[in-house]
Order: C-alpha cells, then sequence, then structure tokens
C-alpha cells in the first residue's frame, strides 16, 4: 500500500496510532472517507455550536437586564430613602417655627415667620410630601401615634380630638407619624 493510498481517507496523514507518520497501521476513520458523512457530522457539530452560543448569549442578555432592572430598582429605592431621610430632619424646623409663630405677637415678623413657613411647606408639597390629617378623623394606629386619651362627650368614641405634632409621609412611607389625644367614652 503506498502511501497515496493509504491516506485517502482524509485523516491527512493521522493514522491510528496518533502520529503523522507513514506506518502501516490502519487509520482509525473508515476506509474509503465518507466526504458526505464526514460533511453532514461536521454541519451538525456546527449547528450545535451555534446553538449552544445563542444560548449562552442570550441568558446572559436576560441576566443583564435583569442585573440593570435590579439596579435601576435599588438606585431608586436609595433615592427616595435619601429623600425621606433629609425631610425627617427638616420637620423639627418646620416645627420650630410653628412654635415661634404663636408666641409672635408683632404682625410684621409673624408674616415674615408664616411666609418663610409656607416656602418649606411648598418644597415639600413638590416633593410628594403631604401632611397627615389627624384632628377629627378616626383613630389610625398606622398614621397616629396615641400619647394619652380623654374623654370628651363632644366627639365619638376612637375620634382624634387634638394634635400635639403633625405626621408627615411621602408617598406611601411615613416619615413622622402623627402624635395625637383620642377621645374614649366612658363606659356607665
Amino acid at each position: 500500500m503506498d502511501e497515496k493510498e493509504k491516506h485517502e481517507c482524509n485523516c491527512e496523514g493521522d493514522c491510528s496510532c496518533g502520529e503523522n507518520c507513514s506506518c502501516d497501521k490502519n487509520c482509525s476513520c473508515e476506509e474509503g472517507g465518507d466526504e458526505a458523512g464526514d460533511e453532514t457530522a461536521y454541519q451538525t457539530n456546527l449547528e450545535s455550536k451555534v446553538f449552544e452560543y445563542l444560548q449562552t448569549a442570550q441568558r446572559l442578555q436576560a441576566e443583564f437586564d435583569n442585573y440593570r432592572k435590579r439596579t435601576e430598582e435599588q438606585l431608586k429605592q436609595a433615592r427616595f430613602d435619601g429623600m425621606a431621610d433629609a425631610i425627617s430632619k427638616l420637620l423639627p424646623v418646620l416645627d420650630s417655627f410653628e412654635s415661634a409663630s404663636k408666641m409672635i405677637s408683632d404682625p410684621k415678623l409673624l408674616e415674615g415667620f408664616e411666609l418663610i413657613k409656607n416656602q418649606i411647606l411648598n418644597a415639600f408639597n413638590v416633593l410628594g410630601v403631604e401632611k397627615i390629617e389627624a384632628k377629627n378623623t378616626p383613630f389610625n394606629p398606622a398614621l397616629h401615634n396615641a400619647l394619652a386619651t380623654q374623654s370628651n362627650p363632644d366627639f365619638d368614641d376612637d375620634i382624634v380630638i387634638e394634635e400635639y405634632q403633625a405626621g408627615y409621609r411621602l408617598k406611601d412611607k411615613i416619615i413622622r407619624y402623627s402624635q395625637v389625644i383620642v377621645n374614649k367614652k366612658e363606659e356607665n
């Protein structure tokens, strides 16, 4: 068997011994070299690899989309929490303005205090901060913190009759609960 006959099987000189040699060992591929079968196997292998890479790319794309959405949500939540924290730090300033305005007798000075207080309230309004209505409303432990109870026959049971400190919320988050006194009718 000459060299040409020995390697017509398209193994390009590679024989079953694993070397590129001219020994007389039979080639590991089928004699006669089924080129159509080799081409089909190559095409199938290529399609399998393409499908595998496509699935990997799609999985990576989905993971990246999930990461992007999760990061956007975390950023939005961090902004919201930061805004709520800043507002909670400003609420005592607003309380001080309200307390001071009750003690001022000079109308011009009182007008200045009210102007500043209204600017703060307008800024809160723009940010989405709402005052929690408490007085003359039913007591709601999700919005109000009861400091005490009183018995007043002019009010129904569990109605807020006085508000000591205003409560505020930002969207659905309570920044500060209203500090209230609740009416409890005495039982006979």
